[in-house]
């Protein structure tokens, strides 16, 4: 159990720092669906640093860069040129699938997987104070340097969000966009800041998925947890601490498709078990609120 709850955790943040950085474009009345294409450029990118620096951290600062450069394309077309931010999303999405594929052929003549002794990754850490704890440890210990950052995220996002001028004016935006012009608030300077936000936080979230555990990079790695990531914000109501809970949930699934590799089970069907998760747990709580309208009319 704890082993699984250890994965859990492992498995949960790259989803949960996608959610969290979703957060702040949902809250500013962005619908980031860029997410996934954020996520992939930077875990790409960072593989791809490391395999010629040898530098975890050169590969992060690089997947910082090239997810930044995304949330200004999505923001540039999305917020200046008042373009579908769904439409957008998906092109960003789509453009991030076609050129990584494209790059890794062409740089490094193969197709599929980029796979290296060269790549350096992200080592687990062992904290000495969790290492001291029954239990805690066995779940909370050893984990790579991102996955803390991510709990001291879930911290500065939710205070960000809540007790902060920043914050204010994000919200503010996306409640009511003619209140925030009305008082002088930059409605577009807000939604560019909140874009750039989570483009950080999914540059963490991809450079993660590729240099945390395997070191390689798999063409579509992310496997679609910008969209689960979006589930999470709105299954936990747009609040930080919501948002991570969901981020958890959908990451026991994905933990849960894990273990079932070893068994004879056909892999299409495993592979739909996080979704699977996502459609229970989106269903559910739509009859919950359909419930409480019911109640409230």
């Amino acid at each position: 159990m704890m082993e699984i709850l250890h994965t859990a955790i492992r498995v949960t943040t790259p989803i949960a720092l996608a959610a969290l950085g979703g957060l702040f474009t949902h809250k500013a009345g962005v619908l980031n669906i860029a997410l996934e294409g954020m996520m992939l450029m930077a875990a790409f990118m960072g593989v791809v640093t490391s395999y010629f620096t040898g530098s975890p951290l050169l590969a992060i600062m690089a997947a910082f860069g090239v997810s930044l450069i995304i949330g200004l394309i999505f923001s540039f077309f999305g917020i200046t040129l008042k373009g579908n931010f769904i439409i957008v999303g998906l092109a960003v999405n789509m453009t991030a699938y076609g050129i990584t594929a494209f790059w890794l052929q062409q740089w490094f003549g193969i197709r599929g997987i980029l796979s290296s002794d060269k790549i350096i990754g992200l080592d687990p850490i062992d904290v000495p104070i969790l290492n001291k704890i029954p239990i805690i440890s066995d779940i909370f210990n050893n984990h790579t340097p991102i996955v803390y950052v991510s709990f001291l995220l879930l911290l500065i996002t939710y205070i960000t969000l809540k007790h902060t001028k920043i914050g204010l004016h994000i919200r503010v935006v996306g409640e009511n966009e003619n209140a925030a012009k009305a008082v002088g608030i930059k409605v577009n300077k807000i939604r560019y800041i909140s874009v750039l936000l989570s483009s950080l936080y999914c540059a963490l979230a991809g450079v993660n998925l590729s240099l945390e555990s395997l070191n390689l990079f798999v063409e579509k790695m992310t496997a679609e947890r910008g969209f689960i990531a979006l589930a999470a914000i709105f299954s936990g109501k747009g609040t930080a601490l919501g948002t991570y809970l969901f981020s958890f949930i959908f990451g026991l699934g994905e933990t849960f498709q894990i273990s079932l590799q070893i068994f004879d089970v056909p892999g299409s069907l495993i592979q739909t078990i996080p979704f699977i998760f996502v459609i229970i747990i989106l269903t559910f709580i739509g009859i919950k609120n359909k419930k409480i309208r019911s109640k409230g009319g």
